[in-house]
């Protein structure tokens, strides 16, 4: 059920949470400093840092394989759409950039990825990368720039990066790569916030739009803004969108914690009780929305959402031909560092997204059977342990992410109506 709280109590629990972001993107900066000049143990360090949250995203610094092959195959297709496009512009847009938003791009998760593909992108068709870094977290920021200029990217002259605001976070580019950062506020209206990053965008749409590991799943409901706003948005900037989302299957006893406030806030009619709980329940107002606890004893806000409702928010949105895939069914840190959990988390995805969940069940008895040191036999079951009753059943049951994708029929209409009428 959804409460209704006051808007100077989400005001302040916004404020609170970006705070919390930027004390712990500096402590991941200054970490990185104290490795880049060998004064700690990156051992040491990421396996400390991989304690920081119950799903090992923030442990983690660069993509999962769901998530490589599913943004490789969208910047393959921006590529070859701009070299066949018919639009004015698409000579020189064939020779620019692939242009890429990375909204809510923390302290760069996706670095490696980017010069990977940039690094493909000149050898496929000789178009460089692109990416117009957004974040309202400056520390995020700062951590991403550093990160950076550590893999080899070099300063930009007469650029300020940031929108002009921060002259340490200037744009960067080599290795095929230009990278520009913009900072943003987290009270800043989702309808402000297009508007400023179109100004990014320039007179064209972005090729893609990444919306990286939960960031819809930390934005809030609010008056200003909301995650089906920003989608929105994104849908009038970009052709395409890659989202990672959170599902039910992360944080589970937060998500039971706040939803008991949530239900005794709706049973009782004691108005200093509901004074009590409304900053306990704070942004998590509305049904799947929570705090979990990191180590710091931080409350960091969080939304799971179902298989069906992802698809359902895109299409409304504006983006069709959309697309669910799971994202992994194991801890991110985990697929990371241990790769038989790679292999097995790969195996399962592929099993269960072809529709044999038999063939994954067989996979894990397997495992668990020489894990274990058990027969095989003594795992049997007459029954499948995955719901079969539709696709999205079995991705709501065991994906802890899901990676979903559309195209902007937006920008499409936008793009049909500059077209000549002679070529309507």
């Amino acid at each position: 059920m959804a409460v209704e709280v006051c808007d100077a109590v989400l005001g302040d629990a916004v404020r609170r949470q970006v705070a919390a972001y930027d004390e712990r993107f500096l402590q991941g900066l200054r970490e990185a400093q104290q490795r880049a000049m060998g004064t700690e143990n990156a051992d040491a360090q990421a396996k400390a840092f991989g304690k920081r949250d119950a799903t090992g995203v923030e442990a983690v610094h660069d993509t999962m394989p769901t998530e490589r092959a599913v943004l490789t195959r969208l910047l393959a297709e921006a590529a070859a759409a701009a070299a066949s496009d018919d639009d004015e512009g698409a000579a020189a847009a064939a020779a620019g950039p692939v242009n890429v938003l990375d909204f809510g791009c923390g302290d760069g998760r996706y670095l490696r990825q980017y010069l990977r593909s940039a690094a493909s992108l000149q050898e496929s068709c000789g178009r460089e990368l692109r990416v117009v870094a957004y974040e309202v977290s400056v520390e995020a920021l700062r951590s991403f720039h550093f990160n950076a200029l550590q893999a080899g990217l070099s300063l930009c002259s007469a650029s300020t990066g940031a929108s002009g605001l921060q002259p340490d976070l200037a744009s960067l580019s080599g290795n095929h790569l230009h990278l520009d950062f913009v900072l943003g506020s987290a009270e800043t209206s989702s309808e402000a916030v297009g508007q400023m990053l179109q100004t990014w965008r320039g007179s064209r749409a972005f090729d893609v739009a990444v919306i990286g590991w939960g960031t819809m799943s930390s934005i809030p409901r609010l008056p200003h803004l909301s995650p089906d706003a920003f989608l929105a948005v994104l849908a009038m900037l970009s052709r395409r969108v890659m989202n990672v989302a959170s599902t039910t299957n992360n944080h589970i006893r937060f998500q039971g914690e706040c939803e008991a406030r949530r239900c005794a806030y709706a049973e009782t009619t004691r108005p200093e009780v509901r004074e009590w709980l409304r900053p306990k329940i704070g942004l998590a107002n509305f049904p799947l929305s929570y705090y979990y606890k990191v180590d710091t004893g931080q409350l960091m806000f969080y939304a799971a959402i179902t298989a069906d409702s992802e698809l359902a928010r895109l299409k409304q949105a504006g983006y069709s031909d959309v697309n669910l895939h799971i994202c992994n069914v194991i801890n991110f840190f985990d697929i990371q560092t241990k790769p038989r959990a790679a292999r097995i988390n790969a195996a399962v995805i592929t099993l269960l997204e072809r529709g044999d969940a038999w063939g994954a069940q067989l996979l894990l008895s397997r495992a668990v059977a020489k894990a274990f040191g058990r027969p095989q036999s003594s795992l049997r079951s007459g029954s499948c342990i995955f719901d079969g009753s539709s696709k999205h059943a079995v991705f709501d049951q065991v994906a802890r992410y899901f990676i979903s994708t559309g195209y902007s029929e937006v920008v499409d209409e936008e793009k049909s109506r500059k077209r000549p009428l002679s070529d309507a």
